[in-house]
């Protein structure tokens, strides 16, 4: 995997209008990132991979280079922070921008 490629792990339901998984599907594509899609089985016993990444077994995870981000609610955030509007201005990829600071302070959660 690139540094720079984003990898999306989500659950395998075929819809983005269900689930969590979805909505993160939904933003990236607003925003027009490229990404993969990795989808994960729905047991949770059988996502070692995730468990490796986050040290818990929920999805939706998204992996921007160095970055793991899990719970679809901080993905979101982290999304419009990285990505979004604010990054388009000057200062935009400032590290104390809002967002950063509550995806930072926030323990172990997860959705799915």
């Amino acid at each position: 995997m690139a540094d720079d490629e984003l990898v999306l792990f989500r659950c395998p339901t075929r819809t983005n209008v269900l689930c969590p998984c979805g909505a993160v599907e939904r933003r990236l594509r607003k925003l027009g990132l490229e990404h993969a899609t990795e989808r994960v089985p729905y047991g949770r016993r059988r996502r070692p991979e995730i468990e490796e990444l986050t040290k818990q077994r929920r999805v939706p995870v998204l992996v921007d280079g160095d970055d793991v981000i899990h719970d679809s609610k901080r993905i979101l955030q982290y999304l419009d922070w990285r990505y979004g509007e604010q990054a388009a201005e000057p200062g935009g990829s400032d590290p104390d921008a809002p967002g950063r600071e509550a995806e930072e302070a926030s323990g172990s959660g997860g959705d799915a």
